[in-house]
């Protein structure tokens, strides 16, 4: 262990590794931004509630009933692009993590509400071109 010095190679390696993960990252960046038309899903219980369009520029609400009999409502909010639920009273979701998760943008992002069993995700092109999905574990 005595005399051990990093050499001129070292600095050539550590070099390159960090220039291939920058190019990564850079490269991924631009494939997010590079999207085409994007679309939010929103599922309940596992069946597909709504299939609603992500333009940017438009802002709308969109409302929707779940329960045994559909007696309660849930909201998600659309902007820019950009999707969010709000709140919920506290008798139907006690914590509230799905209104806390705040605007989601990418298609790495998810909103979940487990007591209501409701997710919202994202997919590119219509849902008939997402296929890929092999099962569902709740």
């Amino acid at each position: 262990m005595k005399g051990m010095k990093i050499k001129i190679a070292d600095y050539f390696i550590v070099g390159f590794i960090f220039v291939i993960g920058l190019a990564s990252l850079w490269f991924n960046v631009q494939e997010a931004g590079a999207s085409g038309q994007r679309y939010a899903v929103i599922y309940l219980e596992n069946e597909q509630v709504a299939e609603l369009s992500l333009s940017p520029g438009e802002t709308t609400e969109y409302t929707f009933n779940f329960g045994d009999e559909g007696e309660h409502t849930a909201t998600v909010e659309i902007d820019d692009g950009r999707i969010r639920m709000l709140p919920m009273g506290e008798e139907l979701c006690p914590r509230g993590i799905c209104a806390h998760t705040g605007w989601i943008e990418h298609s790495y992002e998810s909103i979940v509400c487990l007591p209501n069993q409701i997710r919202i995700s994202f997919v590119e092109g219509t849902v008939e071109d997402d296929r890929d999905l092999d099962g569902v574990t709740y």
